[in-house]
């Protein structure tokens, strides 16, 4: 499949006070056709800087954009074909559902025949057919995201840029408008880069993630490669909740370690790319739904003593205290009947091989 954007080193440095500061460091991405990229960061981590360099808001201080193969670093917004949709829908309030959508047609300037059209097939794309005479007050917050949405796409971009746009809705709404706005993605097969603060916006829209931190790439990778094998520490404590336990390299194996952990030995899988020997360091990297709970025994990795249990209907939270004077993070699925621990009884935690990965410890977790 065709590159449709392309990021090489790309770095933008700002000038602070008397100071230099690098917000984007080298970034490189190669971006298909009709697939959606996600860029995932806490906040100041270079995403939106990166993404307002793609659409032309901001020049890069290095590197070279292209898209389709032709180099746009230096080009203009309004000749680089590409749609931006605002954390603030930037809707014309003095303006029906139609005009808004037809504003940018009308600036291009398609006739009135093709400019209704494109409006009617916008609108009804994101399910406003019904809603083009009405007023920006008049809508919904979503309804005025599907607004702002439908404004872009009628002008056909060769890239879609979207920046935290769900950010101003209410959970139930992000979560419905999160799903509709992948199902046109996906409908239209439109490139597109998102930005956004939010795990789960980011692991259920995406086709690869971006992970930001810093202003570099800390990994790229599909949302299971994210989530089940995290490049980094800084990957793994920013996706979802994961357990990172400092352990000591007994033997290295095919693509395994045998670990030692509190006085017992485990095998886990080692990241991909690490390189590892006998004596060395690693941070076990474990999810919390990925342990399983038993009375207190000697074959388990973990044992300890429960410090907390929340229910929250379809599982049980356990916070455990273990030897090492650490605290792990259980998630155990309820159903009526199933043995439940209390606060003050002592467990062992047990997982499956494949589920946990091992990390070079470059912080230091294991001296």
């Amino acid at each position: 499949m065709a590159v449709t954007l392309e990021l090489a080193q790309v770095s933008k440095i700002f000038q602070k006070d008397r100071d230099l500061v690098r917000a984007v460091d080298a970034v490189s991405l190669s971006v298909l056709a009709g697939e959606m990229v996600t860029f995932l960061g806490p906040s100041g981590c270079g995403k939106t800087t990166t993404l307002r360099m793609v659409a032309g808001f901001e020049i890069p201080s290095a590197g070279t954009i292209s898209i389709a193969g032709e180099d746009v670093t230096n080009v203009p917004v309004n000749r680089r074909d590409i749609g931006f949709v605002f954390q603030n829908y930037a809707l014309f309030p003095h303006m029906s559902v139609f005009e808004n959508v037809a504003y940018g047609l009308r600036v291009k300037g398609l006739s009135e025949a093709d400019i209704r059209m494109k409006v009617g097939d916008g609108l009804e794309l994101v399910g406003l057919g019904k809603a083009e005479g009405r007023f920006p007050n008049q809508l919904s917050g979503g309804e005025q995201q599907r607004v702002a949405l439908a404004r872009v796409l009628v002008l056909e971009p060769r890239v879609l840029l979207m920046d935290e746009p769900l950010s101003n809705l209410d959970a139930k709404l992000r979560i419905h408008m999160r799903t509709e706005i992948r199902r046109i993605q996906k409908h239209l097969g439109v490139t597109c880069l998102y930005v956004t603060h939010d795990q789960g916006e980011a692991l259920t829209m995406s086709d690869r993630i971006m992970v930001m931190n810093r202003g570099r790439v800390e990994q790229v990778g599909t949302p299971f490669e994210i989530y089940s094998d995290p490049a980094t520490l800084f990957v793994a404590d920013f996706i979802g909740q994961a357990n990172v336990v400092p352990a000591r390299v007994e033997a290295v194996n095919e693509g395994t370690l045998a670990l030692s952990i509190g006085g017992r030995v485990v095998d886990v899988r080692a990241v991909k790319g690490g390189s590892f020997t006998r004596g060395d360091g690693a941070a076990l990297v474990v999810r919390p739904e990925n342990l399983t709970l038993q009375d207190e025994g000697e074959d388990a990795p973990f044992t300890g003593t429960v410090r907390t249990r929340t229910f929250l209907g379809g599982r049980m939270e356990y916070e455990i205290a273990i030897a090492s004077g650490r605290t792990i993070l259980v998630f155990d699925p309820y159903r009526p009947g199933k043995r439940t621990w209390s606060e003050g009884e002592t467990v062992s935690a047990a997982f499956d091989a494949s589920v946990a990965v091992a990390l070079p410890d470059r912080e230091g977790m294991s001296s």
